[in-house]
């Protein structure tokens, strides 16, 4: 079986990416499913598309990409089936994954809520260009849809009766859980995000100053060097692939504080489950995939007011051993329920079932 994959990024450059198809292909590869990926996204595209400004040379670097996916959907017999990641182009309508439906099956995925409108903070009114509206009619004349949240399947099953819920995988061969120090000198809780969520952290602000003055623990947050909070004693720095893994092990408790808008409510959160993986203990806001994949009391916590926060974060803080159940037990649920290994047999049949 071999698959064309249309997906929006080059490869190893986005997170979502990462954690489905370009994992995926790890284990479809041994079962005879060739993936062959095609990226919307030119080199010279992704060097300016999420920057501010260049308003003329986006617009240039998108036509040019739209006008190579359509000299690729016009050739497209050697494949059995089209993979589509999120969207086939990052604008436009549903127009080339119509084209693509009429010669070959298509599976799509969709790990996100494209279908809720929201404004890029780095290209402003053009995300509107992306047409919201198209997502359903791409589930409608999809063979196989696959979703990563309870959430999002709800959405596709009024368009879909084929749908696949698998949720994003964590590559355990590089998040790999090793128990923590016996009795760390100091507990560290800490926060992961990107240059998009940085503002996250300050919805937890007033329970982190309270948890600072304390001075049991140190706080040490990963994504940028400035989070503008106010009587917070803590450190801080840029995210980095090639450190990620042991930046995040420093951490035994780990913030997942997330905004309530129509987005946030449908994602599966990512970070929750790569915090688990490495045994770091989660503490989130009761919302969206946090409140299936957080146990409360048993693998992590959800706090929902700034009293709820402080509570749970010095409890982990204060007790050593429950910290340390906590945290074996959310290693073991990452590896049952979030990585590719324990994913890797639906994954499969979702593809087959394509062409079936």
């Amino acid at each position: 079986m071999k698959v064309l994959a249309l997906v929006p990024h080059q490869k190893g450059h986005a997170a979502g990416q990462r954690g489905s198809i370009e994992l995926w292909e790890k284990i479809l590869a041994p079962e005879g499913i060739e993936v062959v990926f095609e990226p919307f996204e030119s080199v010279e595209l992704q060097e300016i598309l999420y920057s501010g400004g260049h308003h003329l040379q986006k617009a240039k670097e998108m036509l040019k990409s739209y006008a190579s996916r359509i000299r690729l959907l016009s050739s497209i017999d050697d494949y059995d089936a089209v993979f589509v990641y999120r969207e086939a182009a990052l604008l436009g309508p549903a127009f080339l994954e119509k084209m693509a439906a009429r010669k070959k099956p298509i599976i799509y995925q969709l790990d996100d809520p494209l279908f809720v409108p929201y404004k890029s903070p780095s290209n402003g009114y053009l995300s509107y260009l992306k047409f919201f509206g198209k997502v359903k009619e791409i589930i409608k004349i999809s063979k196989v849809v696959m979703v990563n949240s309870s959430y999002i399947r709800e959405y596709a099953e009024q368009f879909n009766k084929n749908i696949w819920q698998v949720p994003s995988v964590v590559d355990t061969e590089k998040f790999v859980y090793r128990p923590h120090e016996v009795r760390p000198r100091r507990t560290c809780i800490g926060w992961s995000g990107s240059a998009t969520t940085v503002k996250n952290i300050k919805l937890v602000e007033r329970p982190l100053r309270t948890i600072s003055k304390n001075g049991r623990c140190d706080i040490h947050l990963i994504g940028g060097t400035d989070f503008g909070l106010e009587g917070v004693d803590h450190t801080s720095q840029e995210w980095s692939e090639s450190t990620e893994v042991e930046d995040l092990r420093r951490m035994q408790v780990g913030l997942v504080p997330l905004p309530d808008s129509p987005w946030n409510r449908f994602k599966f959160i990512m970070k929750t489950a790569q915090y688990m993986s490495l045994g770091i203990v989660p503490v989130g806001t009761p919302m969206a995939s946090n409140t299936e994949v957080i146990r409360h009391g048993e693998n992590g916590f959800l706090a929902d007011t700034d009293e709820e926060w402080v509570k749970y974060v010095m409890m982990l803080v204060n007790d050593h051993e429950l910290r340390t159940k906590m945290s074996e037990t959310a290693a073991r649920d990452a590896v049952a329920h979030y990585s590719l290994k324990a994913n890797a047999p639906k994954v499969i049949e979702a593809f087959r079932s394509a062409v079936a």
